[in-house]
This record gives structure tokens, C-alpha cells and sequence, in this order.
């Protein structure tokens, strides 16, 4: 847990988290009202719609501008709704967050974790990521990295609601994360945003090269870990908690990226305007083409 800091502004923050509070336990009805309203105030920025309307261009070319368009507006109503849910995923009682989610392959985690070995849960982002790891947390034993914000007083108040459902802990190097693995702990891990060339292979992501970090692979086995997929999506105003079976990575890294990509391609295709398209995800090119983005 981070450290409580001083001064003023610990104080000002922890006014609007209060505030985020109470809204985190309104009915879900009001919230999903208040997060559509969010998304269409989101949707008219043209910053970020440039971004999403390229990446679903890219990934869904058989489409028409028609789909497109709708997919682009349906993707920031969810991720309105996915703004309101953090508040509930911090501070809605768990009683009335677990009526609205359900469980599924619970055993394939089971059977992991009666090996004693440490689990490296694969994942990826969303528009209602903290609500997804709240009811995740609720199963399942894990923690997610963070990145500290460089404001202490907002990074103490966002840790603060944010281990009220699960344990964080900050980046480390691929050594220090592999040891922890090896003494049996679990970790939930998303390596589908784009960091640039280091660490990256140019792997398919819907047909297009797409660079993905190949530090799952390393992690785990350096770890002695086992790899299950995990997917959550909504489906019927349900969040769906999916674990798969256990996977292996078994090299080239080219090979396992792509292995990534397939599993991530297979999640966002059961609700594809629920994946976080506003990341430029085609950022970084294998050669000298002119970005997707201009």
C-alpha cells in the first residue's frame, strides 16, 4: 500500500474519491446512464475517436464506414460506463457487484493452483478493466501491476480503492518477477499494448503486425509457472469471468506472440467494442510505412 502523504492535497483528493464513492453505489442502472453519458462526451473528442476509428479500420477492413462508425460510438459508450464502474468496482458493497457477473472454467484455476507452482494469469485490457479485476479478485487469488502516478496524494487515494478488491504490486525487472512467481505466487499480466521494439516481436493482431511482448514466455519460465488464459467480456449487462485451460509457450518468440495474439484475437471477437481501442496498438512499425494514425 502506498505511503500516506502529507500536505493539503491528500486532502482535496480525498474529497473527490469521496465523491467517487458514493456514486460507486448507486444502482447500476443510474451508473450505466451516467457512463453513457460520459461516452458520448468522450466520443465527441477527435483526438482519441481519430484513434479508435484507425484501429478498428485496420483490424475489421471487411467492414463498412456504417459499422465502423456505430462500433466507434458503442466502443466509448463502454468506455463511459467502464469510468462509472471503476467507482463501483472500489466501493460498491460485493454483494451487489457479484448479481451482476458470473463465473466460468473456475477449475482449470482450481487444478492450477492445487500444483502449488506459481500462476501467471494472461490477460489484456478493456473498457471495464477495474471491474473485471474486482470480480476476478472475489475467485481468485493474484496480483496486477501498476504504475505509480507521479502525484502522491492522487497515487495514494487511487491504491487506496484500488486494494479494497486486489493486491498490486509495482513493475520490477523480468528476473525479480520471475522469482516470485517461483515461490508460488500468482500474477495477472496484459501484454497487449504497444512498448516499442525492445522486448516486442512484430506478431499478426487481426492480420496486421502488431508488436507484442514476448516477456510472458520469459516470465513464466523462468518462474516455472503455469499460463492460463483469461477472458471477461460483457454479455446480457453480465460481466463474463472466463479462465482457459493452461497454455505453454514453446518458442520461437515469434511463435509464442503470436500464440498471444490468437488467444487476444478470440476474446475481443465475443464483444469487440469492448476492447480498449483508444491505445494506439499499431503505434510502432516494422519498417518505415507511414502510420495508420495520421
Amino acid at each position: 500500500m502506498t505511503e500516506k502523504p502529507s500536505g493539503i492535497s491528500v486532502y482535496f483528493y480525498g474529497v473527490i474519491f469521496g465523491f467517487l464513492k458514493l456514486i460507486g453505489r448507486l444502482p447500476y442502472p443510474v451508473i450505466n446512464f451516467l457512463g453513457s453519458a460520459i461516452g458520448k462526451l468522450l466520443y465527441a473528442v477527435k483526438s482519441r475517436r481519430k484513434i479508435v476509428l484507425a484501429n478498428l479500420r485496420h483490424c475489421f477492413p471487411d467492414k463498412s464506414n456504417e459499422e465502423i462508425t456505430e462500433m466507434c460510438k458503442a466502443h466509448f459508450m463502454h468506455l463511459g460506463i467502464g469510468f462509472i464502474e471503476l467507482c463501483a468496482a472500489w466501493y460498491k458493497p460485493f454483494k451487489d457487484l457479484e448479481k451482476h457477473h458470473e463465473i466460468r472454467g473456475i477449475d482449470n484455476y482450481e487444478k492450477a493452483k492445487a500444483t502449488g507452482q506459481g500462476i501467471l494469469f494472461l490477460g489484456y485490457h478493456i473498457t471495464s478493466l477495474e471491474l473485471a479485476g474486482a470480480l476476478m479478485a472475489k475467485h481468485m487469488d493474484f496480483a496486477a501491476f501498476y504504475r505509480p502516478n507521479k502525484n502522491k496524494a492522487l497515487d495514494y487515494h487511487i491504491q487506496k480503492g484500488r486494494n479494497n478488491r486486489t493486491k498490486t504490486m509495482g513493475r520490477n525487472d523480468i528476473r525479480t518477477i520471475g522469482r516470485w512467481l517461483k515461490s508460488g505466487n500468482h500474477i495477472w499480466f496484459m501484454p497487449d499494448q504497444d512498448k516499442g521494439k525492445k522486448g516486442a516481436e512484430f506478431a499478426p493482431f487481426f492480420g496486421n503486425p502488431a508488436a507484442t511482448l514476448h516477456s510472458p514466455a520469459r516470465i513464466s519460465k523462468l518462474g516455472n509457472a503455469i499460463v492460463l488464459p483469461i477472458q471477461y467480456y460483457k454479455e446480457n449487462g453480465k460481466m463474463i469471468i472466463e479462465v482457459l485451460p493452461e497454455i505453454e509457450f514453446v518458442g520461437p518468440p515469434l511463435d509464442d506472440c503470436t500464440q498471444i495474439n490468437q488467444l487476444l484475437e478470440q476474446a475481443v471477437l465475443k464483444a469487440p467494442e469492448q476492447y480498449y481501442w483508444v491505445h494506439r496498438r499499431f503505434k510502432t512499425r516494422p519498417d518505415n510505412t507511414q502510420s495508420i494514425y495520421k
